[in-house]
């Protein structure tokens, strides 16, 4: 990113700065005329990449608007204001991930940033912004320790100015939030392309208890808030993005130049009807089978370091029923709403299509329509269009049967 980007963004965000000051008067919006209505005001959205509108590794406009907060905001009647980034984006929302490297919207490269829109919000609503885990939405002045310098730092300049999630929200002091934080403080653990699956990339449960008190704390603090919705964290290794390996051996069968060895195969029975297993990050699954199926010899062996094994996944799963035990006994604490994600999840994964248990690779037209189903993006990880709706559906009925309101359909 050049000098000049970093400079035009840090002007917005002082501009945003400046026009929030100016702009009290509009915090004060008449409540929507239904049951319950006055709590939801002024509603803010706590969150990350998903709540941000992050799709296909992508994020702009077009994503942005069709996020879940901005559909249940809408109908919830309430003034909801997000950092708008111009179309094509920061980066391009990917077209296909099997190219080398992955092609983008408009052919840009994924160091391609829009930035801003030039029309600035007075203050905002949706202070999301992707990479962040639970302690980048604390105050600067929490810790130690401080969050690592990461590459999605870049979004806390472009969409919040350089400010944390909790300053731009005390900003609007809201009455009703959303807060979906907690899936980057695992996610790392089958992203990364040094080491997947080790410990490192997965904030302990008893820090991410800390950290998460102290993030409702600072919520507390505000005293405006009247109610709110904690959305767990998704276990994300059932995220398609990564395969189990007894899918890359089934596929082998008809790849005759991939050979994949038996401890792709490794399992571990956790529960009745509940088997843990080997998994393979599309990083490193894909460009292997896409050689093989070129011609060229392949060999996967499941006890490589890029490849998640059996006592890596348990840990990764252990961490978020760790991790959703704190943020549901918060909730409880406050009386406020727990929304546990997985079952929805799960539900998707059950209908055919919405979620394949294996990448549709090249020459398969779904390859770069829907590689990983109807239900994720095209990198695997962030829900589609159609799953934010879902999202935003299933919270406006959460909603409304918790706290008593008529908040209306979600079409």
């Amino acid at each position: 990113m050049t000098s000049r980007h970093v400079f035009l963004c840090a002007v917005v965000g002082l501009t945003l700065v400046a026009a929030g000051c100016e702009n009290d008067d509009l915090f004060t919006p008449t409540p929507p005329q239904y049951a319950g209505g006055a709590m939801f005001a002024r509603y803010v959205s706590f969150g990350n990449s998903i709540t941000a509108g992050i799709q296909s590794f992508g994020l702009s406009d077009s994503t942005q608007r069709l996020a879940y907060p901005v559909l249940l905001a809408r109908a919830m009647g309430t003034p909801f204001n997000y950092p708008s980034l111009n179309n094509p984006g920061c980066p391009p929302p990917i077209t296909n991930i099997f190219a080398n490297p992955p092609t983008r919207v408009g052919g840009l490269p994924d160091t391609f940033c829009a930035l801003r829109s030039a029309n600035v919000p007075p203050f905002l609503n949706n202070v999301a912004f992707p990479g962040a885990d639970v302690l980048e939405l604390l105050n600067t002045n929490y810790g130690p320790p401080q969050p690592p310098a990461a590459a999605t730092d870049a979004y806390k300049l472009f969409l919040l100015g350089g400010r944390t999630e909790l300053q731009r929200a005390r900003e609007v002091l809201p009455t009703f939030v959303t807060v979906w934080v907690g899936n980057n403080d695992v996610s790392g653990a089958i992203l990364d392309t040094g080491d997947a699956g080790q410990a490192a990339d997965i904030t302990p449960p008893a820090t991410f208890a800390t950290q998460y008190n102290a993030l409702m704390d600072s919520l507390d603090s505000f005293g405006s808030i009247q109610g709110g919705a904690l959305i767990g964290v998704v276990q994300v290794v059932g995220a398609p993005y990564v395969s189990q390996g007894r899918y890359y051996k089934a596929a082998s069968a008809s790849i005759p130049m991939l050979t994949v060895l038996d401890n792709c195969l490794d399992s571990l029975v956790i529960a009745p009807g509940d088997t843990v297993r080997v998994l393979v990050p599309v990083h490193y699954g894909a460009p292997i089978v896409e050689t093989a199926a070129a011609g060229t010899p392949q060999t996967l062996d499941c006890s490589n370091y890029h490849v998640i094994s059996v006592t890596e996944a348990v840990n990764m799963i252990t961490a978020v029923v760790q991790y959703n035990a704190t943020i549901q006994a918060a909730a409880t604490a406050r009386n406020w709403l727990f929304v546990d994600p997985n079952p929805l999840l799960q539900a998707l994964a059950a209908t055919p299509g919405a979620i394949r248990p294996f990448p549709a690779f090249p020459p398969d037209p779904n390859s770069t329509t829907a590689p990983f189903g109807t239900a994720v993006s095209r990198d695997g990880v962030h829900p589609s269009t159609s799953t934010q709706k879902v999202i935003a559906q299933s919270l406006q009925q959460a909603i409304n049967a918790f706290y008593q309101s008529a908040i209306p359909a979600i079409p």
